[in-house]
């Protein structure tokens, strides 16, 4: 019989003590956003909370609540004055997104009116320059404000440190600096690219192989975003953790080997990181490979609940390094489709009692159902759409986009007469992928234009946190587990 008491939830955070600490230090970052105060505040408060929290865990919470307003204080970004003609040193940080008659990157500001500053812009270039990641740009400009039609846009883009956008012209490029293109990254995409002709399906296969923003059509881009499918046309955690189950079933040979265990881990780790430079260091993938690598460690340790606190350990390290990363949409969809995973998909899946076939099944409905659910507000209030398609087509999709990394990068390993071969058979995948979303999407029900507001959105992840939080509470007796 299933039985509730709160010791079972003191107990279950116990054993998961970075899920508190995690979720102190984002309060502390997330309070420091919106009132402005000087660093040295917050890291007085940090001291005194730590030299009283000695046996009191309420107190040292509060330290690490602290610590995070410090960390965002102290990581402060300039706003760079608006409506303003400005001379700039700007560098890329970000590959390019082509919307045909222009396209958009992120910059650091690297010089203002020859200063040293701290601050972000977005860039716009015509069809005639297209910056690539790492090249540094002179030149003079006016940073304007975000367009004022979609306000939630401009919020989060103020939120992630951006001072505004600034269109690139290239009479106003004083000097061009280009990054050096003998990255892993740059030879991967062009050897691809060269072995098959341009194509939507071709594009789409360099999206979801290397996260390279080749793909132009908007409808395209539109259909995924519909059917909920927009997170496959970048490389992200997902597509990192396809990788990570795939090496880990195919050097499993090596665990019948003296300290095989070991030896796979550190294979399938270092595997996974030449992937993500193969991808070009996308914080996305950088955040994804992490988690994973200490995941793979975790299966050498019989600690249960490993995987929940190297979650949080991980986000941890990576607010601590850049606390501007807790306002950017690729970290929150990837962050709460994890936690999903972990806190309401494994959970259910370890109720339901099944084998073979059935049990695949149920896992894979169990972690698309759970990620879509979780992340819905977060796209809801980003996109304005309502997408409960992406049950159906994720675990549609994930199928080709498995077989799409597997045979592009075999394309850059073999000779190029056979890779010729496995990059077309690639390119097939994207085009039946494209099928797949635009045949659901064409059902013409299973989403809506809706957008919620900001305290809409905090409310759900209450919400969602407080039930979470309840079901640690639930525990089946030991007989009958």
């Amino acid at each position: 019989m299933l039985t509730f008491s709160v010791a079972n939830i003191a107990s279950r955070l116990r054993a998961m003590p970075m899920v508190p600490i995690t979720l102190a230090f984002i309060c502390g970052i997330v309070l420091s956003s919106h009132f402005t105060a000087h660093w040295a505040l917050w890291l007085v408060l940090s001291l005194l909370s730590m030299v009283v929290a000695r046996g009191y865990r309420a107190v040292a919470l509060a330290a690490v609540f602290a610590f995070g307003g410090f960390v965002f204080a102290l990581n402060h970004r300039q706003l760079l004055p608006q409506n303003r003609e400005l001379h700039l040193v700007v560098k890329v940080t970000e590959q390019s997104r082509d919307y045909g008659r222009y396209n958009t990157n992120a910059a650091d500001v690297l010089l203002c009116n020859h200063r040293r500053c701290r601050a972000k812009v977005r860039i716009a270039c015509d069809s005639t320059l297209v910056p690539r990641q790492g090249d540094v740009i002179a030149l003079s400009g006016v940073v304007r404000p975000f367009t004022a039609s979609n306000d939630s846009y401009a919020q989060s883009m103020y939120r992630q440190g951006f001072s505004g956008r600034v269109t690139v012209r290239r009479s106003a490029v004083e000097s061009y600096t280009p990054a050096r293109r003998e990255s892993l990254h740059s030879r991967a995409v062009e050897r691809l690219m060269s072995l098959t002709e341009k194509s939507e399906g071709r594009d789409v296969a360099l999206s979801v192989t290397l996260g390279a923003r080749t793909l132009s059509a908007s409808q395209t881009e539109r259909n995924y975003s519909l059917g909920g499918a927009s997170h496959l046309l970048a490389v992200s955690g997902l597509h990192v953790g396809l990788l990570f189950a795939l090496l880990n079933l195919l050097l499993f040979p090596l665990i019948f080997l003296w300290r095989g265990n070991i030896l796979r881990a550190i294979a399938a780790t270092a595997l996974v990181w030449l992937y993500v430079a193969l991808c070009g260091w996308p914080t996305s993938a950088i955040r994804a490979a992490v988690m994973f690598s200490v995941l793979q460690l975790s299966y050498l340790s019989k600690s249960r609940h490993m995987a929940e606190n190297s979650l949080c350990s991980t986000a941890f390290v990576m607010l601590a390094f850049d606390p501007y990363m807790l306002f950017e949409l690729s970290f929150q969809l990837s962050f709460t489709a994890v936690v999903a995973i972990l806190f309401v998909a494994r959970p259910v899946t370890a109720l339901i009692r099944c084998g073979g076939v059935a049990k695949g099944a149920v896992d894979m409905t169990a972690i698309s159902t759970a990620s879509v659910l979780a992340t819905a507000p977060i796209v809801s209030h980003s996109f304005g759409v309502v997408s409960l398609l992406s049950i159906v087509t994720t675990p549609l999709a994930l199928l080709s986009s498995q077989l799409i990394i597997v045979l592009n990068i075999a394309s850059l390993l073999l000779p190029r007469s056979v890779a010729q071969i496995t990059a077309q058979s690639a390119a097939w995948c994207g085009s039946v992928q494209n099928s797949i979303v635009e045949n659901v999407v064409c059902l013409g029900f299973g989403y809506a234009q809706y957008r919620i507001g900001e305290m809409t959105e905090t409310l759900c992840y209450v919400a969602l946190a407080l039930l979470v939080l309840l079901s640690f509470g639930f525990r089946w007796p030991r007989s009958e587990r």
